[in-house]
């Protein structure tokens, strides 16, 4: 396998590692998934870290009691990935219900045999 270039296959496969992840709270994959310098974008506007991601996940901030997922598009460059993910959820923020979809947009680069999310944004749909 090229170490340098990332392929569809490789994209899926780090998407549903995440998503597995973000289901249960798995801060140990999240943080193997999530680059250190990550910045992403709240549907608020709010800038998101890396740190305040594992953060909202040690602390179980974010409850989710059912997820699907479905992967939209995928675009790639060299050794960079843009994907386009629609994620339906039902759960909770800081016991506050939650439930409808939303659609993120996620920046992964190859960092030596590895993908990693270096950008994010995410909003919900109506």
């Amino acid at each position: 396998m090229d170490k340098i270039k990332i392929n569809r296959e490789d994209v899926v496969e780090a998407e549903n590692k995440l998503f597995s992840a973000q289901l249960v709270s798995n801060v140990d994959v999240l943080n193997q998934l999530l680059h250190d310098d990550l910045i992403a974008i709240a549907p608020t506007g709010q800038i998101l870290t890396k740190e305040m991601d594992l953060n909202s996940h040690k602390a179980k901030t974010i409850i989710i009691e059912d997820a699907s997922t479905e992967i939209d598009d995928i675009k790639i460059t060299g050794d960079t990935a843009l994907s386009i993910v629609t994620m339906t959820v039902k759960g909770k923020i800081k016991e506050t219900p939650l439930e409808g979809k939303f659609r993120y947009f996620r920046v992964w680069k190859r960092f030596d045999d590895t993908l990693k999310i270096i950008g994010a944004s995410f909003m919900q749909l109506p």
